[in-house]
């Protein structure tokens, strides 16, 4: 009797590991001595990209033990069922092949998605013009695989439909075979027969049901991967609307700034390049910043319509990592606050520093 045993091999699929599909917080506020080119750019982000999490298990059915014609009704039945285990293992096999090559063709939209995108970012990095249609074609295309990956779900959703019928079915079988051993007029022969198609057919259940879990986790992984895609074009679109990329669509550009003075709020500085118009120092919880901000903005404004506002994140030099995310996070939001008092987004830029008189992290506004 030959050894029977499920198979189960690792497919070679690829996978590459990431946290996110943005930049890190410290691509998104360029250092005020430098920035990486275009190249590093999109090399940084071409290795922080991720693929999605499919499975891997290759699924081969298990070798059918043949048996000899016993002339009898319960050898009849054996014959019958040997067939359809057959044909179901017949069925596994398709459906393996075509798991496998949704899984490819998965990866590989998602590889070229992600090539996509970061060309996109490396070029909103560095800066280029409000709705630049070159860039509005590069987006259709990381469209275009999104889509590819919707259809891919699709086709996944009609396999797991099948397979699901497919394990229903060996379950049949095996409940069939089981209930053959109380039929009258069977040999000895016939009984042994049964046993090796009863373990079969319980191994080939087993390896469906793996089958339909896999391919369900496969759809689950898959849905959430498009919806966070989905989701991330629709920003990239904003921003390519102004020509650069940053949280909340804030435009990324250097600037040169000088240190500022220590007051919680300046709002009533004059509008100059060389010290901050308004500083917003975080030293506690809940800092109302916000009526100062306005009435600092719309000061600047009415005294230089075509006027030009830095906003700069700032973290003490011994301060954590921690101190400096929040610094820049209280950047982003005083940016959109500018920007929804009605100016431009290309005249107000985002950068950060740190500065040995900061004595907790504070957002610095400064103009030209």
């Amino acid at each position: 009797m030959k050894k029977i045993a499920i198979k189960l091999s690792l497919a070679s699929i690829s996978m590459m590991v990431m946290s996110g599909c943005t930049f890190s917080s410290d691509a998104l506020f360029p250092s005020l001595t430098g920035s990486d080119d275009q190249e590093q750019v999109a090399t940084a982000y071409q290795n922080t990209g991720n693929l999605p999490t499919l499975g891997t298990t290759n699924f081969e059915p298990i070798e059918i033990e043949e048996g000899s014609q016993t002339g009898t009704f319960v050898g009849q039945k054996v014959i019958s069922f040997r067939n359809e285990l057959t044909q179901l293992q017949s069925s596994i096999k398709k459906h393996n092949e075509e798991l496998q090559k949704v899984r490819a063709s998965v990866i590989n939209n998602a590889m070229q998605y992600h090539k996509t995108i970061g060309t996109i970012e490396a070029k909103l990095q560095v800066g280029t013009t409000p709705g630049n249609p070159n860039m509005y074609a590069l987006l259709q295309s990381a469209q275009n695989n999104v889509q590819t990956m919707n259809v891919n779900t699709d086709t996944l959703n009609q396999l797991s439909a099948r397979v699901a019928s497919d394990a229903a079915m060996t379950t049949y079988l095996l409940d069939s075979i089981r209930a053959a051993y109380g039929v009258s007029g069977a040999i000895d022969e016939d009984h042994r027969q049964l046993r090796i198609l009863e373990n079969e057919t319980n191994q080939t259940s087993i390896l469906i049901n793996s089958l339909l879990s896999e391919v369900n986790a496969d759809i689950s992984r898959q849905q959430q991967y498009i919806e966070g895609a989905r989701s991330y074009i629709v920003d990239l679109n904003s921003s390519i609307k102004v020509g650069s990329y940053g949280v909340g669509n804030t435009p990324l550009v250097s600037s040169t700034v000088t240190p500022a003075a220590n007051p919680i709020l300046i709002g009533n500085a004059s509008v100059s390049s060389s010290k901050p118009l308004f500083v917003a120092k975080f030293n506690k919880a809940n800092v109302n910043y916000q009526d100062g901000l306005r009435q600092a903005v719309s000061n600047a404004v009415s005294k230089k319509p075509n006027v030009r506002f830095d906003v700069v994140a700032v973290t003490p030099s011994s301060a954590a990592q921690l101190s400096k995310s929040n610094a820049q996070k209280n950047a982003g939001e005083i940016f959109k606050e500018i920007i929804s008092m009605g100016v431009s987004a290309d005249k107000v830029s985002l950068s950060s520093k740190t500065s040995g008189d900061a004595t907790s992290p504070e957002v610095r506004i400064y103009v030209k």
